[in-house]
């Protein structure tokens, strides 16, 4: 903590003129939530604040990146499904540089700080290195990347402004304008205890086509792939594939496929996107949901879903030069369950904007033993309102 608070302090207090160049923005985010009850926890409100600093102070070839939050989280008795919870799927991963503390823990809430980037880069004409807590991705596609190892985004997450930071060493090596060589060294501490990751990736385009693989160990285990992404027309196509080691020592596929394209209706901006995942980690069928629940790639904070195969759509319309709708979709075919997410933001001013949604799932609730009947089927009715604000 120590180590960090100088930093944060070493970045603010410098003077530009004389030390070099120093940009320092900020974000604010609350959120405010109500859920009625299911056969998975009972109801009522969430209230979620998030005040974030990222000052940033470059000195030639050396750039030092801090982003410093803090976090109040206040929720009902129990929960079952949660939408406020920071880092989403990354936040069954733990922090392994030891950077983020609680000041205040009850059983129904908390306030926690941390640091989210703590990073030191230095830059050379073709190469840069960074070590320290950063934001690394190698996703692909846009919602459902199962060939990303670096802690994806939850894909139901509305509040996906900033991707949270994994503590690792990166070199990238840059060949050409369009072409690069990256390895990444990470430990990473789990529920299952510290493992290592080590991946090396290379990545170039060609003819309007950009692609890449990458190779090593993940997790400590053994694991590799390839993606590419290029246009059809006016529509984007984003794929990739990943090869991992399973719970019985052999070999299975993680993968997705998507198309997304921006358009015009009645002269308002609008887009779709598409996205079909398998997931060899997944479950079949409903009845090895809990199976996959503590399964070791769950817990290490690599799944978004559950389920063996899923279909996201997500499509936005600007009905107002000022306010946009939006519409997110999730369906387990396996089961049948669907997690709808429809939403509404107004943008206040350049800075700040409000947003209200809403979540629910359609599908089989838990059965007479307390299994789970299908992904979705228990999750509750929620309205969420939110405002943000960057400065």
């Amino acid at each position: 903590m120590r180590l960090g608070a100088t930093l944060l302090l070493f970045v603010t207090a410098l003077p530009t003129s004389a030390h070099g160049q120093l940009s320092l923005t900020g974000y604010t985010l609350g959120v405010g939530t109500h859920q009625n009850a299911s056969d998975v926890g009972s109801g009522g409100q969430t209230l979620l604040g998030r005040v974030r600093l990222m000052p940033v102070l470059s000195i030639e070839r050396v750039t030092i990146d801090i982003a410093y939050e803090h976090v109040v989280l206040r929720t009902p008795t129990t929960m079952g499904f949660s939408i406020t919870a920071p880092g989403g799927s990354a936040a069954r991963v733990g922090d392994w540089l030891g950077a983020s503390w609680d000041i205040r823990t009850t059983p129904r809430g908390s306030w926690r700080h941390r640091f989210d980037r703590l990073s030191v880069g230095l830059s050379g004409d073709r190469a840069e290195v960074t070590v320290g807590r950063q934001a690394i991705s190698w996703a692909n596609t846009l919602f459902l990347t199962p060939a990303d190892p670096f802690s994806p985004f939850d894909p139901s997450d509305p509040f996906r402004e900033y991707r949270g930071g994994v503590d690792a060493v990166r070199v990238r090596l840059f060949a050409g304008p369009f072409s690069e060589v990256e390895a990444v060294v990470r430990p990473t501490e789990t529920a299952l205890g510290t493992t290592t990751t080590a991946l090396v990736r290379a990545q170039t385009s060609r003819g309007g086509w950009a692609f890449g693989a990458w190779a090593g160990a993940l997790h400590d285990d053994p694991a590799g792939a390839v993606y590419a992404s290029g246009a059809v027309g006016g529509t984007a196509l984003r794929t990739e594939v990943a090869i991992r080691e399973d719970v019985t020592g052999g070999m299975t596929l993680r993968g997705a496929v998507g198309l997304d394209r921006f358009f015009s209706v009645s002269g308002r901006d609008a887009s779709a996107v598409i996205e079909f995942q398998y997931d060899g980690f997944g479950a079949r069928s409903a009845s090895r949901l809990l199976e996959v629940y503590v399964s070791k790639s769950f817990l290490r904070g690599e799944m978004q879903t559950l389920g063996e195969l899923t279909l996201a759509t997500s499509s936005s319309y600007q009905v107002h030069p000022l306010v946009g709708a939006s519409m997110l979709a999730l369906l387990n075919p396996r089961d049948g369950s669907l997690l709808l997410s429809p939403g509404l933001a107004w943008s206040a001013s350049s800075s700040a904007s409000v947003s209200i949604g809403a979540f629910t799932g359609v599908g089989a609730g838990l059965g007479a033993e307390g299994a789970p009947g299908s992904e979705y089927g228990s999750v509750p009715a929620l309205a969420f309102l939110s405002t943000t604000w960057f400065f």
